[in-house]
């Protein structure tokens, strides 16, 4: 058995496969929003109405998590939405940060049906544009998954990292002996990995992905993030709106895949010969902020134009982007397993 698990800084998925060999997920948001234990009124009120809740009663607060925060913070804008990760690594503004992620990862690992269950877990690359520590980032997350147990087995889990772009090259490049680009379009970060026969040629992230569509957006608008974040699943990239809000949406995306496709050509460009290829390179996008409508056709529009040293194959976008990179992590997992 295996497992693979995608830590990403707006969702959190779980893949194993079912009973008959499919592949099988679970996902939650990895948000929340801090509720005073002094108003128990509304605790209650969540408690009754099957909100997660957890109580932190030393510091007298009390924590609403995933989807279900998500929809109060849309509901009630004086209600800020929190993030355990931010820029996709550990929020360090948030004290707390690491126990709520922890609880949340544990409840999607749910049970593990076999002693030392092979997990990967992805992590992201150092930023090339913001001083970011992949390194520790990967440490927390380890130490997160070597404390689960399974309660009625007493089972735990090996987990191990692998990068967030290699994952999607596992996920939909097997047929390609796992040689091509994945990018990760994430909420905190823009994560790539270009590898050859499954070992990474060059990585790099950009903390320039969905939170920063959703802040610039907010700020050209006037709107809260929270609105943002729920009129982007709206936006179609491929029309011109009448409205303000969908045409901020649609510039900051045109901005953030010029600065990925731009990455693209200078990693390329100094990674020289190592990039070599026989065959034309397929580019995977994926991830929750690659879900609009319209998507790959904008980000094939801008790399054609960008005058790659390489010879550009498919650009593939997988049916289930949020759900690609567990896959591949699982893929990977399992790939182990057999070692």
């Amino acid at each position: 058995m295996a497992v693979g698990f995608d830590i990403g800084t707006y969702n959190l998925v779980c893949c194993r496969r079912d009973e008959k060999n499919n592949f099988a997920y679970k996902r939650e948001v990895n948000a929340f929003i801090e509720i005073p234990l002094s108003d128990r009124f509304v605790f209650n009120m969540m408690k009754n109405s099957g909100v997660p809740l957890i109580e932190w009663k030393e510091a007298n607060v009390a924590y609403a998590l995933g989807e279900a925060a998500v929809n109060i913070a849309y509901s009630m804008n004086q209600v800020e939405l929190k993030r355990p990760m931010h820029a996709g690594t550990l929020n360090p503004k948030e004290k707390h940060a690491q126990q709520i992620m922890s609880i949340m990862v544990h409840s999607l690992l749910d049970s593990v049906k076999t002693p030392n269950e092979n997990l990967y877990y992805c992590v992201p690359a150092n930023a090339v544009n913001e001083e970011t520590d992949a390194d520790y980032h990967s440490f927390i997350l380890k130490a997160m998954f070597d404390g689960f147990e399974d309660e009625t087995n007493h089972y735990k889990v090996n987990p191990n990292p692998i990068n967030e772009g290699l994952a999607l090259v596992y996920a939909e490049l097997e047929k390609k002996q796992r040689t091509g680009i994945g990018i990760s379009f994430g909420g905190g970060m823009v994560n790539l990995c270009f590898a050859i026969f499954g070992a990474p040629v060059f990585t790099f992230a950009l903390v320039n992905s969905g939170d920063w569509i959703d802040k610039k957006a907010a700020q050209a608008t006037g709107e809260s993030i929270a609105f943002i974040n729920r009129e982007k699943e709206k936006v179609n990239l491929t029309d011109t709106s009448d409205s303000m809000v969908q045409r901020a949406i649609k510039a900051q995306y045109e901005i953030m895949i010029q600065k990925t496709v731009t990455g693209i050509k200078k990693g390329l460009e100094e990674v020289g010969n190592k990039a070599r290829a026989n065959n034309a390179i397929d580019v995977v996008i994926a991830g929750g902020t690659s879900s609009p409508i319209g998507f790959d056709a904008l980000f094939s529009e801008t790399i054609k134009k960008a005058g790659l040293p390489i010879e550009l194959g498919e650009i593939i976008r997988p049916v289930d982007p949020l759900y690609s990179v567990a896959r591949g992590c699982l893929l990977a997992a399992e790939a182990a397993s057999e070692d």
